[in-house]
Order: C-alpha cells, then structure tokens, then sequence
C-alpha cells in the first residue's frame, strides 16, 4: 500500500471519527421532546445535554496529555471506544437518568475524539499541507452540527430515537478499522514516556508550551473564537424564528453561510500563515470578523431582508475560518511531537471557555440585536488582542508521525 495512499486512508479515518462526535453533540436536540415524554425526564431534560457538554471538557483536558505519553492511535482507539460503549447505552437506556449516566461516558469519549484527530492530521501533514486539511476536516465539522438536528428529526419522525444514539456505532467502528492498518506513531525514547508521567510532568509540559510566544497567542485568540462562535449557535436561530419567523429547521439552516465562510475562510489562513505569519492571519481574520459582526449587529436593529443576515453570518464565518485555524496550526507547528498533543486540547478547551463565558455573559441581553453586538465587541477586541500578542512569524517543525509499513 502506497505511503501517500496510507496517509489518506488514517487522514479518513479521523475524519470519520471526528464527524460522529460533531454529529451527536447537535443530533439530540430535536430528539429530546420525544425522549423525556416517552422516559418520563421533564425535569432532567437540560441534563441530558449538561453532562455531555461537561464531560467533553474534562475528555479534551485529559486526553491531550495522554497522547502525547502514550501516544495518538491508542488514545484515539480509546476515545472511539469509549464514545461508542456510551452511544449504545444511551440507545438501550430505560430511565432518564441513565440516559444522563451514559452521555457521560459518551461524552468523555467525543472530548478525546476531536483533539486528537487535529493532533493526528499535524503529525501527518506539514504546515503547508494543512491549508487544505484543515479545511477539509471544517467543512465536515461544520455540515456535521448543521445537519445533527435534522437529521435527529427525521429519525425520530420515522423511527425509534433509540437509533439516534445506536446510528453512531457502524462508523465509529469504521473509523478503528481504517486506523490500524494505516497510521502509527513515531518511535519514543524512553525518558519521554518517565518525563510525561504523573502531576510533575503534566506541570513541566505546561510550561513549556507557554513559554512559546505562538502558543500564547493561540490559546487567548482561541477564547475569543469560542465565544464568538457559541454567541452565533446560541442566538442566530433563536433571532431567525422569533425575528424573522422562521420554522425551527430553517432557522437551524441559517448558520449554514457562517460555516461555509469559517470553511473557506480556513482554507485560505494556513496560507496567509505560511507567507505572512500568524499576526496577518489572525489579526487580518479577525478585524474581517468584526466587519461582519457589526453588520449583523445593525441588521439586529432593523427590520431587513434575511438575505442580509446571511451575508452579514458568510462575512463573519470567513473572518474566523482564519483566525481559529491559524490559531490552531501555528501553535502545533511550533511545538514538538511530544507536546503537540498537549497543545491541541489546550486551544480546544480554550475555545469551550470562551464560548461559555460568552453565553453567560451575553445571555442576559434583552435582545438579540444586544446578543449581536456582543459578537462585534468580541471580533474587535481580538483584533486588537491579535496585533499586540501574535508574533509575525512562525518556526515550524515538521510532523514526526509514520504510516504503517
């Protein structure tokens, strides 16, 4: 089997896993009116997306880490275990409470999946490669969330909500399958995996990656896109149906333009990256981001086509497609194998800070004219942030991971 061949054989199969997890984090929510009739869960019923939200967090803190000890394909293997074990037993739950009990586990699995599949694309794609890449896996990340309640819908309206969950398992399974045979980690030397162990080392790997100007930078531009994006899912679809009186599907479908300009917004920042450095990327992402922020923020305060609102969601989506991938690629590409891991769940657990610190702060805004413009204030002040800490260049070092002979 041809290396190149191989490389894209593990490069699907993350992919894969990566698109489950992103599909079941959306999937429920049209479901769960069914579900909490049919097991008696009124009172439990934000619960159900509580804990998996959760234990997503603590999944992407602590599996970072691990894979960089123990290495990505275990992990990896390991989060999709887990995820599945979790998805077949919220499918087989009898009470409301298991059902919480199991989006725990199925949760801690879905926090390792989405970091470590970006830790296993860095390893295997240098940082020109990635411009690409990194598109691919947002497109699908993006069109996964979209069309979870959707699809969610359609499974409950034709059949069982059980096979909401239980649909994960056949290419969660495929995802393993073409991991195998395909990708392996590169050979570690001993005093990696002692250095790694235990509270000391976690502590050691911390500092060093902040000792990097690139990584601080990416973690703090990681809040804020965070919080940009969760103000967005949060309160464009609840603006489009009271606002602009649209069904629940298609005020779900508005956010549609955002993720296709984060998509090719992303394809275009690795490059910026690669010939400008990551302050034009990000900075330049950003103050793009902003533009479409306060647009959205001006059609929040009058009465406007939705057409508008769409255009306003497209120009805001590509103003992050390169600010979050550029803050994501430059911190793994100048960092070692051996931290690169560690570095993924960090920014990934940034984005889940900064997206909750948003809501809380937001969510009390009497309108959403007011939630919008707290996407503009967001966009601005990461610009401003952006240009102050991102260096303007970035040494990269190259990917150390092998595909299987």
């Amino acid at each position: 089997m041809p290396v190149r061949f191989r490389r894209a054989v593990a490069t699907g199969s993350v992919l894969c896993g990566l698109v489950v997890a992103a599909f079941e984090g959306t999937v429920v929510t049209s479901a769960m009116p069914t579900i909490a009739h049919e097991l008696g869960g009124m009172g439990a019923y934000s619960w159900v997306f509580s804990a998996f939200l959760m234990a997503s967090t603590v999944g992407v803190l602590a599996c970072g880490k691990l894979a960089d000890s123990f290495g990505r394909k275990p992990v990896f293997i390991g989060g999709v275990v887990l995820f599945l074990v979790g998805s077949a037993a919220c499918g087989l739950a009898t009470t409301i409470g298991q059902l919480v009990a199991f989006r725990v586990v199925q949760g801690l699995g879905a926090g390792a999946i989405q970091p470590i599949a970006m830790t296993i694309s860095a390893d295997l794609y240098t940082l020109a490669e990635r411009a690409n890449v990194q598109a691919v896996f947002t497109s699908a990340w993006g069109i996964a969330n979209v069309i979870g309640p959707i699809l969610g819908g359609l499974i409950v309206l034709h059949g069982s909500w059980r096979w909401v969950f239980l649909v994960n398992v056949p290419p969660g399974l495929l995802a393993i399958a073409l991991l195998v045979p395909s990708y392996r980690d590169p050979p570690r030397e001993k005093s990696e995996g002692g250095e790694s162990a235990g509270l000391r080392g976690a502590l050691d790997g911390v500092s060093e990656i902040l000792a990097s100007g690139v990584v601080r930078a990416g973690l703090v531009a990681s809040v804020f896109s965070g919080a940009t994006l969760y103000l967005c899912t949060a309160y464009v679809p609840l603006w489009m149906t009271m606002h602009a009186h649209l069904d629940a599907l298609r005020a779900g479908a508005a956010l549609v333009p955002l993720l296709v300009g984060w998509a090719f917004g992303s394809s275009f920042g690795v490059r910026v990256l690669v010939r400008y450095g990551m302050r034009a990327s990000v900075a330049g992402g950003y103050a793009i981001a902003f533009a479409g922020g306060v647009a959205l923020a001006l059609i929040g305060t009058h009465d406007v086509g939705v057409g508008w609102a769409y255009a306003a969601l497209a120009l805001l989506g590509l103003g992050l497609g390169p600010a979050s991938s550029t803050s994501l690629v430059a911190p793994q590409s100048a960092v070692p194998w051996r931290r690169r891991g560690l570095v993924t769940s960090a920014i990934y657990a940034m984005r889940l800070l900064g997206g909750s610190l948003a809501v809380v702060v937001f969510g009390g805004a009497t309108s959403g004219a007011g939630r919008f413009e707290g996407v503009a204030l967001v966009t601005l002040a990461a610009t401003l942030i952006a240009l102050v800490l991102a260096p303007r260049e970035v040494s990269a070092i190259e990917p150390a991971a092998e595909v299987a002979v």
